[in-house]
């Protein structure tokens, strides 16, 4: 060990930065090559046939209408599953998807389902509040929270169903999208297959809390457990905690095989720029020591980072050592979409290579604009959040 101090005390400081830079360099390729495995070992797997059908109650957070909403809630009433309700939940009376609902429960009376209205005030987070009616109300041991953008395989419950074990207490989807043509949608789903899947697989493998609200199972005894989702409501990323506490107390976290489907109706390339923003607003206030990580992960500052480390340490050519990360970073990413998507792929190798092009130099951007514009536009409200992620500023409208 002191040879190793003495070695690395001898060195130059640009020569030792360096050799930093390529150990976390080779870590995020490790990191690549884990997500690729993990991919083709973990989804779109036959359905596990189950021994018991347990129920479940499924809640659906709703604000506003989307193009796609009437299809998309249309799904969750084919669910391939006998024993379930749905719950849809609307904080305003006067709210435009009400009649939507209306008209699906209509239309398919032999399925359970309700509407709530009104929301019940447990704290600052709109959608957890949205939701307690419907969560104090729920009859099953098994609670799914399923965001309104969500389309629904009629097999998708079935197969989340199947991963919650015995000692397991909640069971998630990797986020996806369903396939569009639109350049918008295009570049949401190539995100999602991964930058974004590539660290939920790889924290879901090594037991990282990694957890997302947007179609995620839920035991109703371990989340009492923990207070019940009312103690969340302070909480912006309640998703997150979630998972935090149940692990806290002993309960695992699973990933069920089929991915979720996301299918937003009004989806441009400025849209998911700003909910990417968000999404980074809310890493950096929940785990403030990604700060400086976060803006390496990425290709184009990762590729200029490791090329002058190389030809410090090295002498090769910047250049060269830039083209062949590139082509493995590349590659690495189409591999792993085609893994995520889990059948033909929707786009052309030359879009692909166009719409990650476009997500992977604006990311910086994308991280420059959280780290000066904190603030969180989320639904109706504008909030901050402290260390820690809990909201620390009411928002302007209610949910």
């Amino acid at each position: 060990m002191s040879s190793l101090v003495s070695f690395l005390s001898s060195l130059h400081p640009s020569t030792l930065i360096s050799i930093i830079f390529l150990l976390f360099t080779t870590g995020l390729s490790l990191l690549h090559i884990l997500a690729q495995f993990y991919a083709r070992y973990k989804l779109h797997k036959p359905i596990r046939v189950l021994k018991e059908y347990v129920g479940v109650s499924i809640l659906k957070p709703l604000v506003g209408i989307d193009p796609n909403l009437e299809n998309n809630l249309r799904t969750f009433f084919h669910i391939d599953y006998p024993k379930y309700e749905l719950l849809f939940c609307v904080h305003d009376n006067e709210d435009i998807s009400i009649p939507v609902v209306k008209k699906l429960m209509k239309e398919f009376p032999l399925i359970d389902a309700q509407l709530f209205i009104g929301g019940e005030d447990v704290g600052l987070n709109p959608k957890v509040n949205n939701m307690m009616p419907a969560y104090r109300k729920s009859k099953y041991p098994l609670i799914l929270i399923s965001d309104s953008g969500i389309r629904m395989r009629n097999d998708a419950l079935t197969d989340m169903v199947g991963w919650m074990g015995e000692n397991t207490a909640l069971v998630t989807q990797v986020p996806f999208c369903y396939d569009r043509e639109e350049w918008g949608p295009s570049l949401e789903q190539m995100y999602f297959g991964t930058s974004h899947a590539r660290i939920y697989l790889v924290g879901n493998m090594l037991n990282f809390v990694c957890s997302t609200g947007m179609s995620s199972m839920i035991k109703k005894k371990a989340l009492e457990e923990c207070g019940g989702m009312g103690k969340f409501g302070d909480f912006l990323a309640e998703d997150y905690f979630f998972g935090v506490e149940l692990t806290k107390r002993g309960w695992g976290c699973a990933l069920a095989s089929l991915p979720a489907l996301q299918n937003n109706g009004s989806v441009t390339a400025e849209s998911f720029d700003a909910r990417a923003c968000r999404w980074t607003k809310l890493r950096l206030a929940m785990l403030p020591h990604i700060i400086i990580v976060e803006p390496l992960q990425d290709w184009l500052v990762n590729s200029i980072i490791l090329s002058l480390s190389m030809w410090t340490v090295t002498g090769v050519n910047p250049l060269l050592v830039s083209l062949i990360h590139t082509l493995f970073w590349f590659t690495s990413d189409y591999s792993l979409f085609k893994s995520v998507h889990g059948g033909p792929m929707p786009i052309t190798l030359t879009r692909f290579l166009l719409l990650w092009l476009r997500r992977e130099i604006l990311a910086s951007r994308v991280y420059k604009n959280a780290i000066c514009y904190p603030d969180i536009s989320w639904r109706k409200g504008t909030y901050r959040l402290d260390w820690g992620g809990r909201i620390k500023t009411r928002p302007n409208n209610h949910d």
